[in-house]
Protein backbone atom coordinates (compact mmCIF):
# COMPACT_ATOMS: atom_id res chain seq x y z
CA UNK A 1 0.00 0.00 0.00
CA UNK A 2 1.58 3.42 -0.76
CA UNK A 3 0.40 7.00 0.70
CA UNK A 4 -2.14 7.75 -1.96
CA UNK A 5 -3.97 4.49 -1.51
CA UNK A 6 -3.52 5.47 2.57
CA UNK A 7 -5.36 8.42 1.73
CA UNK A 8 -7.84 7.16 -0.68
CA UNK A 9 -8.86 4.47 2.23
CA UNK A 10 -8.98 7.13 5.07
CA UNK A 11 -10.99 9.63 2.67
CA UNK A 12 -8.38 12.27 3.00
CA UNK A 13 -7.07 14.71 0.57
CA UNK A 14 -3.15 15.01 2.16
CA UNK A 15 -4.21 18.89 3.66
CA UNK A 16 -5.18 17.46 7.18
CA UNK A 17 -3.00 18.01 9.85
CA UNK A 18 -1.82 14.83 12.92
CA UNK A 19 -5.23 15.85 14.47
CA UNK A 20 -7.42 15.80 11.90
CA UNK A 21 -5.96 12.64 10.12
CA UNK A 22 -7.26 10.97 14.06
CA UNK A 23 -10.33 12.43 13.51
CA UNK A 24 -10.73 10.45 10.27
CA UNK A 25 -9.26 7.28 11.48
CA UNK A 26 -11.95 6.89 14.71
CA UNK A 27 -14.96 7.51 12.53
CA UNK A 28 -13.93 4.81 10.30
CA UNK A 29 -13.02 2.56 12.80
CA UNK A 30 -16.44 3.42 14.61
CA UNK A 31 -18.29 2.50 11.41
CA UNK A 32 -16.28 -0.87 10.30
CA UNK A 33 -14.53 -2.02 13.67
CA UNK A 34 -16.08 -5.73 14.09
CA UNK A 35 -16.54 -5.00 17.73
CA UNK A 36 -18.13 -1.65 17.47
CA UNK A 37 -20.30 -1.99 14.64
CA UNK A 38 -21.30 -5.39 15.00
CA UNK A 39 -20.10 -6.33 11.78
CA UNK A 40 -17.73 -8.31 10.75
CA UNK A 41 -16.09 -5.90 8.16
CA UNK A 42 -12.15 -7.34 9.46
CA UNK A 43 -10.57 -6.98 6.21
CA UNK A 44 -11.81 -3.57 6.25
CA UNK A 45 -10.79 -2.37 9.65
CA UNK A 46 -7.38 -4.18 9.26
CA UNK A 47 -6.91 -1.82 5.51
CA UNK A 48 -7.84 1.17 7.97
CA UNK A 49 -5.53 0.52 10.64
CA UNK A 50 -2.66 -0.13 7.92
CA UNK A 51 -3.55 3.19 6.04
CA UNK A 52 -3.29 5.06 9.10
CA UNK A 53 -0.01 3.85 10.51
CA UNK A 54 1.45 4.80 6.78
CA UNK A 55 0.07 8.13 7.08
CA UNK A 56 0.99 9.15 10.56
CA UNK A 57 4.88 8.11 9.82
CA UNK A 58 4.53 11.07 7.37
CA UNK A 59 4.26 13.40 10.85
CA UNK A 60 6.96 14.50 12.75
CA UNK A 61 6.81 13.01 15.98
CA UNK A 62 3.75 10.88 14.97
CA UNK A 63 2.80 7.98 17.60
CA UNK A 64 1.10 4.95 16.10
CA UNK A 65 -1.43 4.46 18.59
CA UNK A 66 -3.23 1.35 16.48
CA UNK A 67 -0.21 -0.23 15.31
CA UNK A 68 2.12 -0.34 18.54
CA UNK A 69 -1.14 -2.07 20.01
CA UNK A 70 -1.40 -4.08 16.99
CA UNK A 71 2.46 -5.57 16.89
CA UNK A 72 1.52 -6.48 20.52
CA UNK A 73 -1.32 -8.85 19.72
CA UNK A 74 1.81 -11.46 18.41
CA UNK A 75 4.14 -10.30 21.43
CA UNK A 76 2.46 -8.35 23.83
CA UNK A 77 5.38 -6.87 25.73
CA UNK A 78 5.08 -8.51 29.25
CA UNK A 79 6.63 -11.82 31.13
CA UNK A 80 4.65 -15.03 31.09
CA UNK A 81 3.48 -17.32 34.40
CA UNK A 82 4.30 -20.67 32.00
CA UNK A 83 2.32 -22.48 34.60
CA UNK A 84 -0.53 -20.27 34.89
CA UNK A 85 -3.55 -22.52 34.58
CA UNK A 86 -4.35 -21.41 31.10
CA UNK A 87 -4.01 -18.23 28.56
CA UNK A 88 -5.93 -14.65 29.04
CA UNK A 89 -6.65 -12.47 26.89
CA UNK A 90 -5.40 -8.65 27.13
CA UNK A 91 -7.94 -5.99 26.48
CA UNK A 92 -7.40 -2.59 24.47
CA UNK A 93 -10.33 0.12 25.11
CA UNK A 94 -11.31 1.27 21.85
CA UNK A 95 -12.52 5.22 20.97
CA UNK A 96 -14.96 6.88 18.38
CA UNK A 97 -13.95 9.77 16.89
CA UNK A 98 -15.05 11.99 19.98
CA UNK A 99 -12.72 10.45 22.00
CA UNK A 100 -15.02 8.47 23.64
CA UNK A 101 -15.34 4.84 24.84
CA UNK A 102 -17.02 2.84 22.61
CA UNK A 103 -15.80 -1.06 24.13
CA UNK A 104 -12.91 -3.29 24.28
CA UNK A 105 -11.27 -5.56 21.63
CA UNK A 106 -8.86 -8.37 22.13
CA UNK A 107 -5.13 -7.22 21.03
CA UNK A 108 -2.92 -10.50 22.55
CA UNK A 109 -4.31 -13.85 24.46
CA UNK A 110 -1.27 -15.69 26.49
CA UNK A 111 -0.24 -16.63 29.96
CA UNK A 112 0.97 -12.36 30.61
CA UNK A 113 1.78 -11.59 33.95
CA UNK A 114 0.10 -8.02 34.95
CA UNK A 115 2.15 -4.77 34.27
CA UNK A 116 1.55 -1.17 34.26
CA UNK A 117 1.00 -1.03 30.47
CA UNK A 118 -2.52 -2.61 30.97
CA UNK A 119 -4.94 -0.74 32.67
CA UNK A 120 -6.18 -2.51 36.01
CA UNK A 121 -9.63 -2.69 35.45
CA UNK A 122 -9.55 -4.24 32.11
CA UNK A 123 -6.97 -6.92 33.87
CA UNK A 124 -9.82 -7.73 35.94
CA UNK A 125 -11.94 -8.00 32.83
CA UNK A 126 -9.94 -10.49 30.97
CA UNK A 127 -9.97 -12.94 34.16
CA UNK A 128 -13.89 -12.49 34.82
CA UNK A 129 -13.93 -13.59 30.70
CA UNK A 130 -11.48 -16.29 31.49
CA UNK A 131 -13.64 -17.40 34.39
CA UNK A 132 -16.58 -17.35 32.82
CA UNK A 133 -15.22 -19.28 29.63
CA UNK A 134 -13.80 -21.91 31.90
CA UNK A 135 -17.04 -22.43 33.68
CA UNK A 136 -18.73 -22.41 30.00
CA UNK A 137 -16.29 -25.52 29.51
CA UNK A 138 -16.71 -27.22 32.43
CA UNK A 139 -20.67 -27.00 31.87
CA UNK A 140 -21.15 -26.47 28.12
CA UNK A 141 -25.03 -27.24 27.43
CA UNK A 142 -26.52 -26.29 31.05
CA UNK A 143 -24.22 -23.17 32.20
CA UNK A 144 -27.05 -20.71 31.53
CA UNK A 145 -29.83 -23.06 33.50
CA UNK A 146 -27.70 -22.35 36.85
CA UNK A 147 -28.76 -19.99 39.25
CA UNK A 148 -27.16 -16.22 38.75
CA UNK A 149 -27.03 -16.43 42.65
CA UNK A 150 -24.70 -19.69 42.13
CA UNK A 151 -23.11 -18.80 38.97
CA UNK A 152 -21.82 -15.37 40.37
CA UNK A 153 -20.20 -16.63 43.05
CA UNK A 154 -18.48 -19.36 41.36
CA UNK A 155 -17.13 -16.59 38.96
CA UNK A 156 -15.66 -14.26 41.65
CA UNK A 157 -13.93 -17.28 43.20
CA UNK A 158 -12.54 -18.19 39.89
CA UNK A 159 -11.64 -14.81 39.05
CA UNK A 160 -9.49 -14.39 42.51
CA UNK A 161 -7.63 -17.78 41.99
CA UNK A 162 -6.66 -16.63 38.51
CA UNK A 163 -6.02 -12.80 39.56
CA UNK A 164 -3.49 -14.52 41.83
CA UNK A 165 -1.18 -16.01 39.11
CA UNK A 166 -1.43 -13.19 37.15
CA UNK A 167 0.33 -10.87 39.30
CA UNK A 168 4.11 -10.46 39.71
CA UNK A 169 3.81 -9.81 44.25
CA UNK A 170 7.46 -8.72 43.95
CA UNK A 171 7.30 -6.20 40.76
CA UNK A 172 4.23 -5.42 41.94
CA UNK A 173 4.70 -4.57 45.56
CA UNK A 174 8.00 -3.05 44.31
CA UNK A 175 5.66 -0.80 41.65
CA UNK A 176 3.37 -0.01 44.60
CA UNK A 177 5.33 0.23 47.72
CA UNK A 178 8.20 1.54 50.05
CA UNK A 179 11.83 -0.79 50.25
CA UNK A 180 11.81 -0.50 54.27
CA UNK A 181 14.92 -2.16 55.32
CA UNK A 182 13.67 -6.01 54.50
CA UNK A 183 9.87 -5.34 53.74
CA UNK A 184 7.33 -2.89 51.90
CA UNK A 185 5.63 -0.30 53.65
CA UNK A 186 2.22 0.19 52.51
CA UNK A 187 -0.65 2.49 53.63
CA UNK A 188 -3.28 0.76 54.17
CA UNK A 189 -6.57 1.02 56.24
CA UNK A 190 -8.54 -0.69 58.70
CA UNK A 191 -12.75 -0.85 57.94
CA UNK A 192 -13.93 -0.96 61.73
CA UNK A 193 -16.55 -3.46 63.26
CA UNK A 194 -20.17 -1.13 63.84
CA UNK A 195 -19.59 -1.12 67.55
CA UNK A 196 -15.87 -1.02 68.18
CA UNK A 197 -13.91 2.24 69.39
CA UNK A 198 -11.62 3.60 67.44
CA UNK A 199 -7.89 2.40 68.16
CA UNK A 200 -5.36 5.01 69.31
CA UNK A 201 -2.29 5.76 67.05
CA UNK A 202 0.44 3.46 67.03
CA UNK A 203 -1.68 0.75 68.27
CA UNK A 204 -0.34 -2.46 67.18
CA UNK A 205 -2.71 -4.83 65.31
CA UNK A 206 -2.69 -8.32 64.72
CA UNK A 207 -3.68 -10.62 61.79
CA UNK A 208 -6.94 -12.67 63.46
CA UNK A 209 -7.65 -15.02 60.01
CA UNK A 210 -8.78 -15.31 57.07
CA UNK A 211 -12.23 -15.54 55.88
CA UNK A 212 -13.76 -14.83 52.28
CA UNK A 213 -10.50 -13.44 50.90
CA UNK A 214 -10.71 -11.02 54.06
CA UNK A 215 -8.05 -10.54 56.74
CA UNK A 216 -9.31 -9.60 59.78
CA UNK A 217 -7.47 -8.09 62.54
CA UNK A 218 -7.33 -7.48 66.76
CA UNK A 219 -5.91 -5.43 69.05
CA UNK A 220 -3.25 -7.14 71.80
CA UNK A 221 -6.22 -8.31 74.22
CA UNK A 222 -7.44 -10.51 70.99
CA UNK A 223 -10.70 -8.06 70.01
CA UNK A 224 -11.44 -8.05 66.11
CA UNK A 225 -11.71 -4.42 65.62
CA UNK A 226 -12.29 -4.86 61.92
CA UNK A 227 -10.56 -6.26 58.16
CA UNK A 228 -7.47 -4.72 56.51
CA UNK A 229 -8.66 -2.32 53.67
CA UNK A 230 -6.22 -0.87 50.85
CA UNK A 231 -6.47 2.93 49.22
CA UNK A 232 -4.96 1.28 46.01
CA UNK A 233 -7.31 -1.64 45.08
CA UNK A 234 -4.68 -4.06 43.23
CA UNK A 235 -3.09 -4.07 46.75
CA UNK A 236 -6.23 -6.65 47.25
CA UNK A 237 -4.50 -8.89 45.15
CA UNK A 238 -1.13 -8.71 45.85
CA UNK A 239 -0.91 -8.51 49.85
CA UNK A 240 -4.08 -10.98 50.18
CA UNK A 241 -3.14 -13.87 48.43
CA UNK A 242 0.01 -14.03 50.05
CA UNK A 243 -0.73 -14.28 53.27
CA UNK A 244 -3.18 -17.09 52.51
CA UNK A 245 -0.21 -19.01 50.91
CA UNK A 246 1.73 -17.94 54.10
CA UNK A 247 4.24 -16.45 51.82
CA UNK A 248 4.54 -13.47 53.81
CA UNK A 249 4.38 -12.11 57.43
CA UNK A 250 2.85 -7.98 58.13
CA UNK A 251 3.07 -5.24 61.03
CA UNK A 252 0.67 -3.15 61.05
CA UNK A 253 0.79 -0.28 63.25
CA UNK A 254 -2.76 2.71 63.14
CA UNK A 255 -0.97 5.54 61.70
CA UNK A 256 -3.99 8.19 62.07
CA UNK A 257 -6.53 8.98 64.44
CA UNK A 258 -8.57 10.87 61.52
CA UNK A 259 -11.72 8.45 61.44
CA UNK A 260 -12.55 8.48 57.64
CA UNK A 261 -16.16 7.13 56.66
CA UNK A 262 -17.81 6.20 53.32
CA UNK A 263 -21.14 4.89 52.60
CA UNK A 264 -21.55 5.00 56.33
CA UNK A 265 -18.22 2.65 57.09
CA UNK A 266 -15.56 3.86 59.04
CA UNK A 267 -11.80 3.51 58.48
CA UNK A 268 -8.06 4.32 59.92
CA UNK A 269 -4.81 4.79 58.60
CA UNK A 270 -2.69 1.94 58.57
CA UNK A 271 0.85 1.43 58.24
CA UNK A 272 1.52 -1.89 57.03
CA UNK A 273 5.33 -3.34 56.61
CA UNK A 274 5.17 -6.53 54.36
CA UNK A 275 8.10 -9.17 54.43
CA UNK A 276 8.06 -12.05 51.74
CA UNK A 277 9.18 -15.46 52.69
CA UNK A 278 9.93 -18.30 50.75
CA UNK A 279 8.05 -21.33 51.26
CA UNK A 280 8.43 -24.74 50.36
CA UNK A 281 5.17 -25.97 47.97
CA UNK A 282 4.95 -24.24 44.78
CA UNK A 283 1.64 -21.48 45.20
CA UNK A 284 0.93 -22.09 41.33
CA UNK A 285 0.64 -25.54 41.79
CA UNK A 286 -1.61 -25.01 44.35
CA UNK A 287 -3.84 -22.59 43.15
CA UNK A 288 -4.40 -25.23 39.75
CA UNK A 289 -5.42 -28.14 41.99
CA UNK A 290 -8.32 -25.58 43.44
CA UNK A 291 -9.54 -24.27 40.42
CA UNK A 292 -9.58 -27.64 38.82
CA UNK A 293 -11.88 -29.04 42.27
CA UNK A 294 -14.01 -25.59 41.60
CA UNK A 295 -14.36 -26.34 38.30
CA UNK A 296 -15.19 -30.18 39.08
CA UNK A 297 -17.83 -28.85 42.07
CA UNK A 298 -19.28 -26.51 39.58
CA UNK A 299 -20.20 -29.20 36.53
CA UNK A 300 -21.60 -31.37 39.65
CA UNK A 301 -24.22 -28.00 40.34
CA UNK A 302 -27.36 -29.09 40.90
CA UNK A 303 -27.64 -32.47 40.35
Amino acid sequence: MNKSQARKILGLDGSENEREVKKKYRKLMHNHHPDSSGSSDGEMAAKINTAYELIMKSFDGGIVTTSSKKSKKKNWNAKENKNAYCVRPIFHEVEDFDGNSIGTIEIARGKYVWTKDEEFSLFLKSLYETSKELLENARPTLFFQVPDVIKQKYLADLTYLLTGQFIDSTLTLKELGVLDIDAYKISAMVELGADVAVPKVGTTLYPAGISNHRLYLRNKVSEIVGYLSFKDDRLYYVIIPLLEQKRAQVKMVVADKTLKSRTRKRYVDLDLWIRLIEVETSAVESTNLKIDELLKKYGKEGF
